[in-house]
This record gives C-alpha cells, sequence and structure tokens, in this order.
C-alpha cells in the first residue's frame, strides 16, 4: 500500500510539474506584446484582403509573417514585416488565425503613425487591440482549423521588369474597358512592356517603355494572359475583394516577372524597407 501511494505521489508529482512547464510556457506567450504603426498594419490587411478574409498570423520577436491564398487557388499573396517596422516586439512568437476584414474594421480610427497595440492572450485565444481610445478584445480562430499556408512555387522566369505601380495598374485597367482579361507581353526586340486588352470587338493595348519602365531584363520575348477581376476587380469572378493591384499607388515600385503561361510574380516594398510582399496570379490559359 506504501509502494502504491509512493508510486502516486511520484506520479501527482510528474503531472504537477507538467502542468507548471505549461502554464509557465502559457504565461510567456500570454504576455507577448507587439506595437505596430497604424499604416504599416493597414498596408498588411489592404494587401491580405484582396485574396482572403482569414489568415493565420506569425507574430512576435521575428516580426510578421503572412502567406495566404485565394479559396480558387489563383492568387496568392506572401508577406512579410521586419522587426524593424515595429514600434516594439515581444519576446515570443506565435500563430493565430485572425478574421482580417474585422480587424480592418477595428483599426479604422487610428491612421498614419498611431501606435496600434496587438496583445495576445494564449488562455481564450484572443487578440488586444489597442489604438487611440480604443480596445477591443478580438477572438481569433485556432490555425489547426484553417487551411495550410501555401508555399510560393519556384519559377525560373525568362522576363523580369520594374515599373511603377500606378503604371502597370493605369495599363491593366485600360483592358477592363474593352475585356475581362488582359494579356502582358515582354517584347524583348523593342524592350517594352506590352499590356493588351482583346474584346469581342474592340482592342486596346498600352506599351510600357522609356521612363515608364524602370527596368527590364527579357533573356527572350514571352507572353501570358490572366483575369483582370484578380488584378483589379470589376467582376463577379475572381477575389472577394478588389484585385491585388488595387491598394497600390504612384511611388511603390514593383518588380515584375513573367514567362509563356506561366504565373506572374510581382513584388515591392514598403514601410520603409522593412515590409516585403509577393504576389502570384496564374494565368489564363488560352485555348487553341
Amino acid at each position: 500500500m506504501a509502494a502504491a501511494d509512493a508510486e502516486g505521489g511520484e506520479e501527482a508529482t510528474a503531472d504537477d510539474e507538467a502542468e507548471d512547464v505549461s502554464n509557465a510556457e502559457a504565461d510567456a506567450v500570454g504576455s507577448l506584446t507587439v506595437v505596430i504603426r497604424a499604416e504599416v498594419l493597414q498596408q498588411v490587411i489592404d494587401q491580405l484582403l484582396t485574396v482572403v478574409d482569414e489568415a493565420i498570423f506569425r507574430i512576435g520577436h521575428d516580426g510578421l509573417s503572412v502567406a495566404a491564398v485565394d479559396p480558387a487557388n489563383v492568387a496568392m499573396v506572401d508577406l512579410e514585416v521586419e522587426p524593424g517596422a515595429f514600434e516594439s516586439v515581444g519576446d515570443g512568437m506565435f500563430p493565430i488565425g485572425i478574421n482580417i476584414q474585422r480587424l480592418d474594421d477595428y483599426i479604422d480610427g487610428a491612421s498614419g503613425g498611431d501606435p496600434v497595440t496587438l496583445q495576445y492572450v494564449a488562455e481564450n485565444r484572443s487578440i488586444l487591440v489597442e489604438h487611440t481610445n480604443v480596445e477591443v478584445e478580438m477572438a481569433g480562430i485556432d490555425p489547426d482549423y484553417m487551411r495550410g499556408e501555401p508555399d510560393v512555387p519556384e519559377i525560373d522566369h525568362s522576363a523580369e521588369f520594374e515599373a511603377d505601380a500606378k503604371v502597370l495598374r493605369d495599363a491593366v485597367e485600360n483592358a477592363q474597358l474593352v475585356s475581362d482579361h488582359v494579356s502582358l507581353e515582354a517584347d524583348d526586340d523593342d524592350g517594352a512592356l506590352v499590356v493588351n486588352g482583346e474584346g469581342d470587338t474592340d482592342n486596346i493595348e498600352t506599351v510600357i517603355e522609356g521612363d515608364d519602365l524602370l527596368g527590364a531584363n527579357f533573356s527572350k520575348g514571352v507572353k501570358s494572359m490572366f483575369s483582370l477581376a484578380y488584378l483589379v476587380g470589376g467582376s463577379t469572378g475572381g477575389s472577394k475583394y478588389k484585385g491585388i493591384l488595387k491598394p497600390l499607388g504612384s511611388g511603390t515600385e514593383l518588380s515584375g516577372k513573367i514567362d509563356d503561361e506561366m504565373p506572374i510574380f510581382l513584388d515591392y516594398d514598403f514601410a520603409d524597407g522593412f515590409g516585403h510582399v509577393r504576389m502570384m496570379l496564374a494565368p489564363r490559359i488560352q485555348n487553341d
């Protein structure tokens, strides 16, 4: 009987120690708080909302990283914000599922350099959001019950270019006047990026060259077609929100990579170079 009691005591001690470790880990994660400027967090939200309305945020001492793909597996956003963009970061890291549209609503009253505080509460998997005179406790989503984070494929594109985001967006929106799709062509003879919309009766072509084309490296001429709904919205198809180019304005330098009937990569930096975004869009395949 005494032996049994001793064994039971050892088991209880081991259980207590395990519980203490678990509580210690919860306390460490539970105390994690980061502070970020409203304008930086808003850019993150705006870009993500072009493809999804919820995503897994990995946030903490390494900054913030999010990778998300739309439900149709056509458009993807891979986003990273380095610690240098934060006013302060915690000493841990946690993944949490976030309803992005609700977060957008909750920080609506903050702007510019206003600090937004995000505190993770481990006990009920929630986020405390504080800014100006607002405090919200926002329920998180268990990442285990969310769609897995996508991997960005490695593609050796034949054509690379650089252009102001507004220049490219204006060219794409021109195509929208006549069609629901747009082709991007790297013209290696003229060193130009040709953006073409072909409708049932009308065609429209915009050539990005000269000073508007900030850089070009075309190993050969290539061409690929994409859905306008995913690029600039304006259709019942495609992404739920605006299109991946919509959050970007003049002064944002885009780096693009294209190839024949291959996904396009569009990269840009924000938050004084501490934020990095890669957008990927699958092509619309032409049937001969």
